[in-house]
């Protein structure tokens, strides 16, 4: 009796742990892609800003236009769904699961910080959330 109490308190405890390390794993790879993530969405931002889009362009199209410079920026992100699009000539960036159901982070090329940590949020859908107006101090 003591011994299948003890195998399942071990059992429990293992289970648990490998939970916390799998958040934990999420955690800091979101993290390591925040610095990779705000230089390609400064380049989206570029693109939107100083180098007149076609109307419409959007998700891989723009990328293509913002990364002639650097094919390099979009490595980090091999294993994702990257969406972005121009809201009133400012560049936005989200990165989404890779089957494309889940909103991870999501950042605005004008500041210079990431902007939403979407992941954290387990709820959100591959979606663009930010306001041009708040994020980048537009009318």
């Amino acid at each position: 009796m003591k011994n299948k109490l003890l195998l399942m308190l071990v059992i429990t405890i293992a289970a648990t742990a490998c939970q916390v390390g799998s958040a934990t794993d999420e955690s800091e790879r979101m993290y390591q892609l925040a610095s990779p993530l705000t230089k390609l969405s400064a380049a989206v931002e570029s693109t939107c800003f100083y180098k007149n889009p076609p109307p419409g362009a959007a998700d891989q199209m723009l990328l293509n236009l913002a990364i002639v410079h650097d094919a390099t920026l979009l490595e980090p992100f091999a294993d994702f769904k990257l969406r972005a699009e121009c809201k009133q000539q400012h560049g936005f960036v989200l990165v989404c699961s890779k089957d494309g159901d889940r909103g991870l982070l999501e950042d605005a090329g004008c500041s210079g910080k990431l902007d939403s940590h979407l992941w954290k949020d387990h709820k959100k859908s591959c979606e663009f959330t930010l306001s041009v107006q708040a994020i980048c101090d537009v009318p």
